[in-house]
């Protein structure tokens, strides 16, 4: 209840010398009018300082969505080195790899030539060579891929 008390006194006094200002300088002032913008400025000025009074200052922590994580952590990465171990040592050689590599080359020849392993097999075994054709187009029994192998057909689906 002090601090109404101050208030409204803070506020007549304000008022008081805007007034008694108005007067010396030889004005005639609306007392009326004065007290409404006076009473105004206090209200908004009370809000403020009633709404920022018990507000906490804001910490902002700093918290990285995406960790700097370690060279090869990356889950995609991790993936295709799984696939490419498991072409070499695995028991069977797997479709996964040359799954991955039939992707690339058909998004590849679609990009850069119009042409999709789908439509037009022969034009594209044609663009992609023997080595590479025989990877990428050839059937099942599917041949154990060397790292050789596999880096000369990803440089020939890269060049086309």
């Amino acid at each position: 209840m002090r601090s109404w008390a101050a208030r409204a006194g803070a506020v007549l006094g304000v008022y008081l010398v805007v007034l008694a200002s108005a007067y010396a300088l030889g004005d005639s002032p609306r007392p009326g009018l004065i007290a409404l913008v006076v009473l105004a400025v206090a209200a908004v000025v009370w809000l403020v300082l009633g709404v920022t009074a018990d507000a906490e200052p804001v910490r902002w922590l700093r918290e990285d969505a995406s960790p700097v994580r370690p060279r090869g952590d990356d889950a995609r990465f991790a993936r295709l080195r799984r696939t490419v171990d498991a072409q070499l040592d695995g028991r069977e050689p797997g479709e996964a790899l040359r799954g991955h590599l039939v992707v690339l080359a058909d998004q590849r020849l679609l990009q850069r030539h119009g042409l999709s392993l789908r439509s037009d097999p022969d034009r594209c075994r044609e663009m992609l060579g023997p080595e590479a054709s025989a990877v990428v187009v050839g059937g099942p029994p599917y041949p154990r891929l060397t790292l050789d192998r596999i880096e000369s057909t990803l440089t020939r689906i890269e060049n086309l």
